[in-house]
């Protein structure tokens, strides 16, 4: 009897396992960092950097800085034109990584043993399976406007489903909501 009780609860393990994996595998890895000798206290004002790239997807990047705008200003800080005392600015990508899962007919990944359900008259060698993984990543970076040195930086990395593009805004405003929670820092 104790035998089957550890079976199942292997196999529970197993479950509890795979469940916290794939959810894992689904979300955002957001990270904050900041230099921890600077007073957060001291300023009040923020602009965005000037870039001199023009940006490739202008309405993710509209999105996305309004709800750093919204954060900021949520925290004290005010958006000014001039003089500002941090300056904010942003990196953004997409990646596409793609796998192929190719047959293995000298059963390589087993030492060369046949599984027990193989015949030679298998039939063909089946197709193989291609996945195109879609990865996004976004920085946004805090500047020291008068001292000309980087403050605080957030991340942010999440898998992208291409046939849910409807989602985007919805991950852009969670990783920065996430990356907001902490700031000020108060150490």
């Amino acid at each position: 009897m104790k035998p089957q009780k550890t079976a199942v609860l292997k196999m529970a393990e197993c479950l509890l396992f795979l469940i916290v994996a794939s959810s894992l595998l689904w979300s955002q890895k957001v990270k904050v960092g900041y230099d921890k000798s600077v007073d957060f206290g001291q300023y009040k004002t923020y602009a965005w950097a000037k870039r001199e790239v023009p940006d490739r997807m202008p309405l993710v990047v509209t999105l996305f800085k309004a709800a750093v705008d919204q954060e900021l200003s949520g925290k004290g800080l005010q958006k000014t034109d001039s003089d500002p005392d941090l300056l904010i600015s942003y990196q953004g990508s997409i990646d596409a990584k793609n796998s192929v899962a190719a047959h293995d007919p000298g059963y390589t990944t087993s030492g060369g043993v046949p599984p027990p359900d193989a015949t030679m008259w298998g039939g063909s060698i089946s197709a193989a399976s291609a996945q195109t993984e879609v990865q996004g990543a976004l920085a946004i970076d805090m500047v020291d406007a008068r001292h000309k040195r980087l403050v605080w930086r957030g991340t942010a990395k999440a898998k992208i489903d291409p046939q849910r593009q409807s989602k985007i805004p919805d991950q852009v405003n969670k990783a920065i909501s996430e990356m907001f929670k902490k700031f000020p820092p108060k150490d």
